[in-house]
């Protein structure tokens, strides 16, 4: 299970996630990311502190991978 997947089952569905950010999402936008696996980095710490999953698990895997390889 991908990260925006693990959130949509805690918060419910994609349509009660994308009214909860700020500003909104459509349910189509959060669709479509739970489709490809993840989240754009700008609404990952949001996401984060809305459902409690790890903002590594929600960003692109090569964002990660970047980000900790330049540590």
């Amino acid at each position: 299970m991908t990260g925006i997947e693990e959130a949509l089952a805690r918060i419910g569905n994609a349509t009660a996630l994308g009214r909860k950010l700020v500003p909104p999402v459509t349910r189509q936008a959060v669709a479509e990311w739970a489709k490809r696996g993840w989240v754009p980095s700008e609404r990952a710490a949001q996401i984060s502190a809305l459902t409690g999953v790890d903002t590594d698990r929600l960003v692109k895997p090569s964002l990660v991978r970047a980000v900790k390889g330049s540590l």
